[in-house]
């Protein structure tokens, strides 16, 4: 799975970010409502929530859950240092998607029993305005190694400065999707970058079908 984050800080309007995303087949897009005014992310969701609704793409946020609820946004990412999972999925209801960062594999234990669609581990590598650690591919796969181990079957993101030649390592490393927003929205073609990261993405999905099947 492929999940866009937008970038305030394109050249490109997040306008134009999300019809290209969209365009290519992404099916998953997460409002960086980061330095915004409320006014401005309302401004946009009116904007492009009309072709997520027609390509029948998620639109989410990272925290921000109230504004989520009232302007009628499908889902959140949160940190749960910042918002607890539980409030979120009280808030936004059962048909909501609901993920929680992850930071290092100490977290896991934390998961069990919560009622959350999938966890974002993250930050790969270092973002601007993130004082985090990175993870790199060791530090990722052992979170995903982790929640091998605990038997917790949800489906695991990798985001935080991932490109197109991420992916491979990461999806091998234990991931089922990443996030990414740079690397797409700094494309010389958007469209043409996105689909050639869906195709790739394809193939690892492809696998664990096929590795499902075989294991009955």
């Amino acid at each position: 799975m492929l999940q866009y984050i937008t970038d305030n800080k394109s050249r490109r309007s997040v306008e134009d970010q999300v019809k290209e995303v969209l365009s290519a087949g992404c099916a998953w897009i997460q409002l960086s409502v980061d330095g915004l005014q409320e006014s401005e992310v309302r401004r946009i969701v009116e904007k492009i929530m009309p072709e997520c609704v027609e390509r029948q793409a998620f639109l989410t946020f990272r925290n921000h859950v109230e504004l989520a609820k009232e302007i009628n946004v499908g889902g959140v990412v949160v940190n749960p240092a910042d918002v607890f999972p539980s409030q979120a999925r009280a808030t936004l209801g059962a048909a909501a998607i609901v993920g929680v960062e992850v930071h290092d594999s100490d977290q896991i234990p934390s998961l069990t029993g919560l009622d959350i669609d999938y966890v974002a581990i993250r930050p790969f590598r270092h973002i601007d305005g993130c004082t985090l650690t990175p993870l790199g591919i060791d530090g990722t796969a052992e979170i995903c190694r982790y929640m091998e181990n605990r038997e917790l079957e949800l489906p695991r993101v990798a985001s935080g400065g991932v490109t197109f030649n991420d992916i491979a390592p990461l999806m091998d490393a234990g991931c089922n999707g990443v996030a990414m927003s740079e690397a797409l929205a700094d494309a010389p073609d958007i469209a043409a970058e996105t689909a050639r990261c869906i195709e790739l993405l394809k193939i690892y999905e492809q696998r664990e079908q096929d590795k499902l099947k075989q294991n009955g």
